[in-house]
């Protein structure tokens, strides 16, 4: 299985920090900031909340419907708000008491769809993670480049003093050591370049992890081979366990039981109430002469059209979640796919560019460097080859992060993000 060494952190799991704050002043591991990202970031938090706040409305779905408690003063002499006139009054308690089994299925699409909305929450939360990978891997593809640009400057430098001395020794022309320096200069504005996105991606990854202060980031190497699992496990294991999916089958299960409760609709709903008749109106309590009790009955009198058109409507919407779910699987395993494939192929890309690209490039610049400096080729030859083996390091890193860009995609697709 082929393996190759990338920037990434994957191999430091256990370096975890648990300090809510952020501190710019200390160097950041990968691990580090994705504790800090998931204990800081707004957008997260604020989906957890919100989360929170669905589940705790599944005890009031299913408790019932308040106590009624009313009081009637009856004559009223002299208009209907002189109430001290009154000669008679009754006070009563009723409770309404639904058809058995609609409070629980209440209940049931409540706590659905909080389960749905936490599953949203851990997809939140594993596309910041994966943002956050992604930075920091642009951020040390970055830094890399910058090492790499660094050691081509002092390449030039060479090629520079070499053309001096064979220019002192009438073996060259001026020109050399002058197209020398300005190819130099163009790799020192290059740099410049390179620094300004290295600075604009440490913002963006304290951003994610919510920090106003710029923060040190730490570099880190780790090993990243092939997938140690098939392409049909990886897609079986992505539709068990990704949120997405997850929640997906949650909105089905809500759609489902919101068909049953529109079902019950056609079912009579009760109230009892019991009523007491007070001796000392307008506000006595103490003696009663009579009682009385009520039972009342709600009965779907209009079923044939508005019961009905409730439960097509519930019967719609199971039809559209059931086939959103259905086009959500279709999604997940294609990302799966394209992931998978992006991986491998970058894997071998880099393979090959390790084992024979940047290796032939290197010969060749080296040998061209020594035939120039004996005068047995001209300066564009040597310009060439250091170009050639430039193009090829450059070329190498944007690999090596296409490769490690597939693997957070695959977690990503697949729902292993952590």
């Amino acid at each position: 299985m082929a393996t190759l060494c990338l920037w990434s952190c994957f191999s430091q799991a256990g370096e975890v920090s648990h300090d809510k704050k952020v501190s710019p002043s200390k160097e950041w591991s990968l691990p580090e900031l994705v504790e800090a990202l998931k204990e800081n970031n707004p957008q997260l938090r604020s989906a957890a909340q919100t989360a929170k706040g669905i589940e705790l409305g599944v005890l009031p779905a299913q408790a019932f419907d308040n106590p009624t408690l009313g009081i009637t003063q009856d004559p009223l002499k002299n208009g209907p708000l002189n109430v001290n006139s009154s000669t008679g009054m009754v006070w009563g308690v009723s409770q309404n008491f639904p058809w058995p089994g609609k409070k629980r299925l209440a209940g049931e699409i409540v706590q659905a769809q909080a389960e749905s909305t936490k599953e949203q929450v851990n997809q939140l939360k594993a596309q910041l993670l994966s943002q956050l990978k992604s930075t920091w891997l642009s951020w040390q593809q970055i830094t890399s480049q910058i090492a790499i640009a660094q050691s081509q400057v002092q390449r030039l430098e060479q090629i520079k003093e070499i053309t001096k001395i064979r220019y002192a020794n009438n073996a060259a022309a001026f020109s050399d050591y002058v197209n020398a320096q300005v190819a130099q200069a163009q790799l020192q504005t290059d740099l410049l370049g390179l620094e300004r996105q290295q600075k604009i991606a440490a913002d963006q990854i304290s951003m994610l992890v919510g920090s106003q202060d710029s923060l040190k980031i730490k570099m880190a190497m780790a090993a990243v081979g092939q997938p140690t699992a098939t392409l049909d496990r990886l897609e079986a294991l992505a539709l068990e366990i990704s949120p997405q999916v997850k929640s997906s089958q949650f909105n089905v299960d809500a759609a489902r039981k919101y068909v049953e409760l529109a079902e019950l609709g056609k079912l009579p709903d009760f109230s009892v109430g019991v009523t007491a008749r007070s001796s000392s109106p307008p506000w006595g309590f103490k003696s009663s002469e009579s009682y009385g009790m009520n039972l009342g009955v709600t009965f779907p009198l209009y079923y044939g059209y508005k019961e009905r058109n409730l439960l097509d409507q519930a019967k719609a919407y199971l039809s559209a979640a059931r086939e959103a779910d259905e086009s959500l699987r279709q999604q997940v395993i294609f990302s799966v796919r394209s992931a998978f494939h992006q991986l491998t192929q970058s894997l071998d890309q880099v393979k090959l560019m390790e084992e024979r690209v940047i290796k032939q490039a290197q010969v060749g610049y080296r040998l061209t460097l020594s035939n120039y400096s004996s005068g047995q080729v001209s300066y564009s030859d040597l310009l060439n080859a250091f170009n050639t083996l430039k193009s090829t390091e450059i070329t190498r890193e944007q690999v090596r992060a296409l490769a490690i860009q597939g693997k957070v995609a695959l977690d990503l697709a697949v729902g292993e993000i952590e």
